[in-house]
């Protein structure tokens, strides 16, 4: 069985980092963000995955390529125009579908270790063409709810089609971007745009079977600095990777340092620094990278 894993994003809403690293490689504990996926394909027992990229393409291998699991390999794919989730998941099909093995889709840049085992369990129990995992979400109904019955079968995406109270109750829910994906599936992606829009939409207005199933563990997207911030500080109360040099006089609360850093003798607080960077002045709320000091407000 292989997997997708989407991380052709621009990264805008963290800027100015992903300035220098593609979002799914920005720093997170001391490996890239995407290494928390990565770890949740492997522990399913994948080893083969297929990586979209785009910004920055050129930097995603050597940067990702020394933090894969044992036993993982990594497949880059450019896009050189993006293609989309649809698009991504065409221009991939060739070396995703195998005969009669489903196909694993997250996304690179959050945080979330569901249960891969109880997804494929559902796909494969209602032969579906898709299963959605999903997540509970007060704002689902605003942002774009998921409506599945008590079966576990999606219903409803994004308010559409109308309510049919031949369903029996609807629960609404939030798409994770986590996926079990057919092979017979991949004839219905386009070759750009929206996974969502197009074939999800086609599948759901026909009457196919997408199967969706709710899951509890905790989900976070990385997607502001704000978040990026606590998501790293609230790990351990100092990670500091074994290359970094640390000034014996240097005082350090809720600090991430990574690999080659070097920190003065100063004080730092709610503080991540990414490989290669060097802090010669006290900081409270703050990223430094090898480029610049990005202060938190």
């Amino acid at each position: 069985m292989r997997a997708m894993v989407l991380a052709a994003g621009l990264g805008t809403r963290l800027r100015p980092l992903t300035e220098e690293r593609p979002k799914p490689a920005v720093p997170f504990g001391l490996r890239p963000l995407v290494c928390e996926t990565l770890d949740v394909l492997h522990r399913f027992g994948i080893r083969e995955v297929a990586i979209n990229v785009h910004h920055l393409a050129d930097r995603m291998a050597a940067l990702v390529d020394p933090h894969l699991p044992p036993g993982m390999a990594a497949r880059y794919l450019h896009e050189p125009v993006l293609l989309g989730t649809g698009g991504a998941l065409a221009n991939a099909a060739a070396w995703l579908t195998e005969p009669g093995e489903p196909v694993i889709v997250m996304n690179s840049d959050i945080v979330f270790a569901p249960d891969l085992k109880a997804a494929l369990a559902r796909h494969r129990a209602l032969d579906a063409i898709a299963t959605m995992v999903l997540r509970p979400d007060p704002e689902a109904p605003r942002l774009g709810a998921i409506d599945v019955d008590d079966e576990g079968r999606v219903r409803r995406l994004l308010g559409k089609p109308s309510a049919d109270s031949a369903w029996g109750p609807l629960h609404e829910r939030m798409f994770t971007g986590v996926h079990v994906l057919s092979p017979r599936a991949f004839a219905d992606f386009p070759s750009e745009g929206c996974v969502i829009r197009s074939a999800y939409r086609k599948w759901i207005d026909e009457g196919a079977v997408v199967a969706g199933i709710t899951e509890l563990a905790p989900w976070k997207d990385l997607g502001t600095l704000a978040v990026y911030l606590e998501a790293n500080v609230a790990l351990a109360e100092a990670r500091v990777h074994p290359s970094a040099h640390v000034a014996a006089g240097a005082r350090l609360r809720h600090v991430v340092i990574g690999e080659g850093a070097r920190v003065d003798d100063v004080a730092l607080e709610r503080v991540v620094v990414w490989p290669g960077a060097t802090v010669s002045e006290d900081l409270r709320d703050a990223i430094v990278t090898p480029e610049r000091i990005v202060r938190v407000v």
